[in-house]
């Protein structure tokens, strides 16, 4: 049995003319409005931005709808969900120490022709590793309504509407992360407050290179700012900030799925205000790589997460 080309299944919405109680109107119907599978290829984008408790939630999702071959009445879709949430005042999050994190994932969907519309189903979904994502993601079904530029999913409870952003017939995307090694810059950042009441902001460059397949060597930069809030003199600084930068070398050793790192030696910062603390004790960590973040944890339970940079 042969298949009807893509183009014949459609759906036709036919707007009808009232029937007339005297003389038949001489305006004519409008023409049917049309629709095909072929109208859903390429890309779409959907976009939704909120606020909340202090932060703001950027929801963004991009949409690309492919033929599949042999099957006429069906389309392969897949769309990249991502969640952007940025907190309001700056104080850092606690899974990743930093004012904003991201949540991503890739949903693969089965789109099919019914007679009275288009049908689609999420079979299956990857989430982006990362210590603010849990992981897990529900799947759903829903209908579809193509108005020319726009798609309006329905499902219960709730509706969402898809522009369209381009018509290219391209591949499916592939995931837009990868499973990268251990090796390679990072950073950290963190801002408070000390003992004085004075700000103080901490940054650290990282670098791990391989050894072997199970071995890194490293080293890190360690810079202090602190500042007085209020712009006043810091005594033992002679003006309103001071700072002093450290610097350390290590090794770690891979342990199963997690990582050793040992402290080896390490060049203290020099300024009036450490005369009092001029040494810098060595340490050790546990390290467990997490997508784009390293999760420290040191002696005495304390927890660092790096992230790589952009």
């Amino acid at each position: 049995m042969r298949l009807a080309p893509l183009h014949l299944l459609a759906l036709t919405a036919v707007a009808c003319q009232p029937p007339g109680a005297g003389a038949p109107s001489t305006k004519p119907a409008p023409a049917p409005e049309t629709f095909t599978l072929v109208d859903l290829v390429g890309g779409w984008r959907w976009l939704l931005r909120t606020q909340a408790d202090g932060s703001t939630r950027i929801e963004d999702e991009t949409w690309r709808f492919a033929p599949v071959p042999g099957e006429p009445t069906k389309l392969a879709a897949r769309y990249i969900r991502t969640v952007e949430i940025r907190s309001d005042d700056r104080i850092p999050f606690v899974c990743n120490q930093r004012p904003y994190y991201r949540q991503r994932a890739v949903f693969d969907v089965a789109v099919e022709l019914t007679t009275t519309g288009f049908t689609m189903k999420e079979t299956g979904y990857r989430a982006e590793p990362s210590p603010c994502d849990h992981g897990f993601r529900h799947t759903s079904g829903y209908t579809a309504e193509l108005w020319g530029d726009r798609i309006t999913l329905k499902w219960d409870g709730g509706t969402q509407t898809l522009w369209h952003i381009d018509t290219d017939a391209q591949p499916l995307p592939a995931d837009p992360w990868r499973d990268r090694p251990i090796t390679g810059p990072w950073r950290w950042d963190t801002y408070g407050y000390d003992d004085d009441g004075n700000v103080r902001e901490e940054n650290e460059w990282w670098n791990l290179t391989r050894r072997s397949d199970t071995v890194v060597d490293g080293t890190y930069r360690r810079r202090v700012t602190v500042r007085s809030p209020d712009g006043k003199p810091i005594r033992c600084a002679n003006g309103p900030q001071w700072s002093f930068d450290d610097a350390y070398v290590f090794t770690g050793q891979r342990e199963e799925e997690h990582w050793h790192f040992n402290e080896l030696a390490s060049e203290a910062g020099d300024h009036p205000c450490l005369r009092a603390t001029p040494r810098r004790a060595l340490d050790e960590a546990t390290g467990e790589a997490l997508g784009d973040h390293l999760i420290l944890e040191w002696r005495g339970k304390r927890r660092q997460v790096l992230y790589r940079p952009e």
